[in-house]
């Protein structure tokens, strides 16, 4: 009888002993899944690196006025924020147009302003 208790213990203390090297494996999976997911999640919310420009083009008889995130060579957009869209035959078109050029250029400043931090 005695080593009939001994053996019963020992397979209590070997289900313990399961119980925790799973939950140690299970746990060091969540956390270098999580550790990858928020590295790849910082990645993706980071701007990249370039200069902001004002810029205006016209598409389909109205001029767009953006604000556009440039790389450092200046060849590629990396970002744009749509400012305004001034009608090409509006009769205010001038007002308009420099109304939107110049909140392109203050939201520039602030952009430009809030990477220095």
């Amino acid at each position: 009888m005695a080593g009939h208790a001994n053996t019963f213990d020992n397979e209590e203390v070997v289900l313990l002993e399961v119980a925790l090297v799973l939950g140690m494996v299970g746990l060091i999976a969540y956390g270098t899944i999580r550790l990858l997911m928020r590295s790849h999640d910082d990645q993706r919310l980071l701007s990249p690196a370039g200069q902001w420009r004002t810029a205006h083009y016209d598409v389909k008889g109205q001029t767009r006025v953006v604000l556009q995130k440039v790389s450092s060579s200046g060849a590629k957009v990396l970002d744009e924020h749509l400012i305004a869209t001034v009608p090409v035959d509006d009769p205010d078109y001038d007002a308009k147009f420099l109304t939107a050029m110049s909140t392109a250029r203050e939201r520039r400043a602030l952009f430009e302003s809030e990477q220095e931090d």
